[in-house]
């Protein structure tokens, strides 16, 4: 699997910028090949809406049908590991506004993640608590740092992931669960410009 890079390509930003979109990418890289009944299932919400935003993440080259069974029946598998979007300059304001809004959707998401782990963290069981990392550190950083830092904390985490989930729907480790990796590293006091 390889990641795309939607600066290239807006139209791709704006087809990843909704929370379904981004709950069935997230999905089918953790479980595998689904169809859009079992999505429906898992996601809780209709086979014809996880069905519509399939072939729309389909159509953009981010999923692919496997080739096996019939409408609603057909499974979807992951084509794209990893999104990822660069501002570049003479960027249009469209484009600003569809990365904002990819970004605000990704920021929402997370909190959702965050604040329900908060909720339910003293009832995990007890090989899942105190497993978890949550790291704020204020500090001082020159931009190429920073990119270095970031460049870096990508490269552990591609390490430690676990190969994509094949045809099989059944993880390679019977204890794995579901976990939810974000990773923030933004300037805080730097005047913004127009560029």
């Amino acid at each position: 699997m390889s990641s795309v890079d939607v600066r290239t390509d807006p139209k791709v930003l704006r087809a990843v910028a909704h929370p379904v979109r981004l709950d069935l990418l997230d999905l089918l890289s953790r479980e595998g090949p689904l169809t859009a009944s079992r999505c429906a299932e898992l996601l809780g919400l209709t086979p014809k809406v996880c069905s519509y935003h399939l072939n729309v993440l389909g159509a953009h080259g981010l999923i692919e049908e496997t080739g096996t069974g019939k409408g609603r029946a057909r499974p979807w598998r992951l084509v794209r590991r990893r999104l990822t979007y660069e501002h570049v300059e003479g960027e249009d304001e469209s484009t600003r506004q569809v990365a904002n809004q990819f970004a605000r959707t990704l920021l929402a998401r997370d909190v959702k993640h965050i604040e329900s782990f908060i909720a339910r963290r003293h009832q995990l069981p007890k090989e899942w608590r105190n497993v978890s990392t949550l790291i704020h550190r204020p500090a001082r950083f020159t931009p190429r740092q920073l990119r270095a830092l970031g460049a870096e904390l990508a490269e552990v985490l591609e390490r430690h992931l676990p190969p994509p989930a094949s045809d099989s729907t059944s993880p390679s480790e019977p204890e794995a669960r579901p976990v939810t990796i974000s990773i923030y590293a933004v300037p805080t006091d730097v005047n913004a410009t127009d560029a």
